[in-house]
């Protein structure tokens, strides 16, 4: 395990704090997983975790 670098868990409770309630959070992660599906490029869950914790950082700085 020596030279792999641990990346920052995303968790429920980072993604809560950044959204009004529940179901803004669960409409913006959708549509973010269908951006990135239909883009046709081979996709895993952490990755659309990792750009929705991106872009819900630039949604919260915006406002």
């Amino acid at each position: 395990m020596i030279g792999i670098m641990a990346k920052e868990l995303v968790t429920t409770e980072k993604f809560r704090k950044k959204f009004k309630n529940n179901f803004d959070l669960c409409n913006f992660s959708i549509n973010i997983g269908r951006i990135m599906i239909m883009s046709g490029e081979p996709t895993t869950l952490g990755q659309i975790l990792h750009e929705i914790d991106i872009r819900s950082d630039e949604l919260h700085t915006e406002k």
